[in-house]
């Protein structure tokens, strides 16, 4: 192995015993060899630390924490933090790679030498059923594609966006790549889109690959997307503001309404869960997105019996 590899591959473990012989597997087995896989045990109490030390490959590095931090994000940062390569691709220690992920993500860094950011197309995969997440399905007819902030809010508002966490690559020399996750603000899931925005609001672009480069899959245990409580904090309007530093008038506007979106799906999901959530009213951002803030204002105030009855009826039309 060379000392600077091209890739280092990130995955941060926390009790994924059943899953995490599957995910390395899939690493080690990619067509391009030039990486690194650093993986951090996030103080798991399992036996997934038995099951890494299985793997005797040389290009694999072990980290251990003392306590586990939420959403696996100061795993994560470590990760970067300890990482040798030029470029830190990231995966989930319940999913996997298809063996041409990191060749085609090479080729993709190779063809734009300038970039900071990459991603591609994904799976999602349960009860043994695989679908093609929506941005890949009505882009993969296209050749690479750079992608500009304002587009990619505009995918976000579509439920859209061109990267998730298990096929996101970063640059290492980006200045926000250390401490790209949200590890000090206590949030338990959603901090890996919160990455991305930070990514999109610092470079202004992400360019994405054509190709189909993991499975997402829904039916692992210890699902922190599944399990976490709902709260607002990455919606904060420190966090917000600590974002447009470097925007247009026109990115904040898109961003107000991006996060106003977040703000009432992550109060319906609340409901779904029967969860305690908070009151989102506070948090919206009135100035230039006044029309959704209104309608929001005024949604909030639907009792949350009727809020599952519309999901459902949603779910049911959905399905037909």
């Amino acid at each position: 192995m060379q000392d600077i590899p091209f890739f280092s591959v990130v995955i941060p473990v926390y009790n994924k015993g059943p899953h995490i012989h599957r995910s390395i597997s899939s690493v080690l087995n990619q067509t391009f060899q030039d990486f690194e896989l650093i993986l951090v045990n996030d103080a798991s109490t399992d036996n997934s630390l038995e099951e890494i030390q299985k793997f005797t490959d040389e290009r694999i590095r072990l980290f251990q924490r003392t306590e586990p931090g939420p959403g696996g994000y100061a795993a994560r940062n470590l990760g970067i933090e300890k990482a040798k390569g030029e470029w830190v691709a990231f995966l989930d220690a319940d999913d996997e790679w298809y063996p041409h992920h990191l060749e085609k993500m090479h080729e993709l860094a190779q063809k734009y030498p300038d970039v900071y950011f990459m991603g591609c197309g994904w799976q999602t995969e349960k009860e043994g059923v695989k679908k093609e997440n929506a941005f890949y399905k009505s882009n993969k007819n296209q050749t690479a594609l750079k992608i500009s902030l304002t587009d990619y809010l505009k995918n976000g508002l579509s439920k859209k966006l061109p990267v998730w966490t298990s096929v996101a690559c970063v640059r290492k020399s980006s200045p926000v790549a250390l401490n790209l996750f949200p590890a000090s603000l206590g949030a338990k899931r959603g901090g890996d889109l919160h990455a991305w925005l930070k990514m999109m609001c610092y470079h202004k672009e992400i360019v994405w690959s054509n190709h189909v480069g993991a499975v997402y899959h829904r039916e692992s245990i210890n699902m922190v997307t599944m399990q976490a409580e709902i709260n607002f904090n990455l919606l904060h309007h420190k966090n917000f503001n600590n974002l447009t530093k470097n925007l247009t008038n026109k990115e904040i506007i898109l961003l107000k309404k991006y996060f106003n979106r977040k703000l009432k799906h992550e109060w319906i999901l609340g409901i779904l869960r029967n969860a305690q959530t908070a009151n989102f009213r506070q948090y919206l951002y009135w100035k230039n997105n006044y029309c959704d803030s209104l309608i929001f204002y005024f949604v909030s105030f639907t009792p949350k019996k009727l809020i599952k009855i519309l999901f459902i009826i949603k779910t049911i039309i959905k399905q037909h």
